[in-house]
Order: structure tokens, then C-alpha cells, then sequence
């Protein structure tokens, strides 16, 4: 009895101690301190370690947070002095790497009508940016569809789903896909106009659409990455901020 009671109190320390961590990784993601001995990568390899209570979930919450570290990564190595350009060009392709490796792993454990909204999310995110664009989409499409048909999710999911679709519609670099791109953003941000979509939400679709924009040519089209990103600073989501002030910066 006494060794149960010891091997459920671990368990629950575990737990404990993984969900202090997942709440630590998620908000200096948000801010977008990843780098060094506290930052969010470092605790990420942390949870990773945690072997015995290696849940399928975290390969994909281990994905997502180099993901996002591999775009802050990219956006730093443009606005460095030139000898730090090569790290922080690295950094960005080391992190997608680790990202999609933890994608890969995460997949083969769980099948793609078992995931979660979230996780075919992240998933597609982490294929589209490794250029494996047709995988991407059939995750996306799957995810729009079971958010139409199953009544699951909501706008913010449903928001996500569409700028995601439209980010692959752009790689595939066809005239036709570009207006579907287009009518996806012009969708997503519509429905990001209710109180109830995260600021967050909204920050990356107008992110999103203005690298659309200018990607086509329209490149007078800031006021969106302006607007993104004073709405990024105001509420503390300084990845995003240090993400729209690179692209700020190459239009100018």
C-alpha cells in the first residue's frame, strides 16, 4: 500500500511540476524570450526529458514552441549587425529542424483523425514552413472541415485554419490560389472582429494578410502590419511585435 501511495504522490508531482512548465513555456513564447538559460527552448528540453510521463502531446507542444522560436530566430537575423546574421539564420533553420523532427515523432503516434484542432494546426504550421505543402494541406482542410461539419472549435480555431490555408495557397505560388488566399483572409478577419477571437488571433491574421499584400505587390498595404503590431505591443506579445518589425522593416 505505502509503495502505491509513494508512486502516486510522484505521479502527481510530476504532473504538477509538467503543467508549471507548459504554463512557463507558453508565456515566454508569448514574449518571445526563448533564447538562454531561462528561456522557453531551455524549459522545453526540460519537459522533453521528463521520460516516464512523456505524453504524445508534448512532441507536438515541443514542435509548436520551436516553431514559433525558428520565426523569431528568422525575424532577428534581419535586423542584426551582419556577423550575428549567420547564428541567428542558423538558430531559425536548427529550430525548424527540432520542429519538425517532434512533428514527425508526434504524427506517428497519433493518427490524424485523433488530434486535436491544435495539434493539426500545429502540425500543418510545421510541414507548410518545411515545405512539404500538399501534407499541409490535406491537415488544414481535414481541420476546416471537421470545424464546419462537426460543430467543433470556434472562430478563433476556425481564423486559424483559413490563414494557414491561405500561407500555403502563396507557396504553391499559383495565380488561382492566390484568390482563395485572399478570400480566406478577408474571411478570417471578418470573424476576428468578435470580441470573443483572441488579440492574438487577430495580430497573426493581420500579419498574415500584410505579408500577402506586399508579397503581391501592394506594397502601400501597412497600415495592417501597423496596426498589428501597436495591437502586439499593447498587450505584451512581443514575438509577434519583433516578427511585424522585420517585415516592417523589408517593405521599407
Amino acid at each position: 500500500m505505502t509503495m502505491w501511495i509513494t508512486v502516486a504522490l510522484c505521479h502527481d508531482r510530476t504532473l504538477m511540476r509538467l503543467s508549471n512548465l507548459g504554463e512557463k513555456i507558453s508565456n515566454l513564447t508569448l514574449r518571445g524570450l526563448f533564447w538562454g538559460k531561462n528561456g522557453a527552448l531551455s524549459l522545453e528540453k526540460e519537459r522533453l526529458k521528463i521520460k516516464q510521463f512523456h505524453f504524445t502531446e508534448f512532441l507536438s507542444a515541443a514542435s509548436s514552441t520551436y516553431y514559433a522560436a525558428s520565426g523569431n530566430a528568422a525575424s532577428r537575423a534581419r535586423e542584426v549587425v551582419l556577423f550575428l546574421k549567420p547564428l541567428w539564420y542558423w538558430r531559425a533553420w536548427r529550430c525548424l529542424q527540432i520542429a519538425e523532427k517532434n512533428s514527425d515523432k508526434f504524427a506517428d503516434l497519433m493518427p490524424m483523425d485523433e488530434m486535436s484542432l491544435g495539434e493539426l494546426d500545429t502540425r500543418a504550421c510545421v510541414l507548410n514552413k518545411a515545405g512539404r505543402l500538399d501534407e499541409a494541406i490535406v491537415l488544414l482542410r481535414y481541420g476546416i472541415d471537421k470545424i464546419s461539419t462537426e460543430q467543433v472549435g470556434n472562430k478563433h480555431d476556425l481564423c486559424l485554419f483559413l490563414i494557414h490555408e491561405a500561407e500555403v495557397f502563396v507557396g504553391m505560388r499559383k495565380y488561382l490560389k492566390h484568390k482563395e488566399a485572399e478570400e480566406n483572409y478577408k474571411q478570417a478577419l471578418r470573424l476576428s472582429e468578435d470580441e470573443a477571437v483572441p488579440v492574438l488571433t487577430r495580430v497573426r491574421i493581420m500579419k498574415s494578410y500584410g505579408k500577402f499584400l506586399v508579397g503581391v505587390g501592394l506594397i502601400y498595404e501597412t497600415n495592417l502590419f501597423n496596426e498589428a503590431y501597436w495591437l502586439a505591443e499593447e498587450n505584451g506579445l512581443y514575438d509577434q511585435a519583433v516578427k511585424i518589425k522585420a517585415l516592417l522593416a523589408g517593405i521599407k
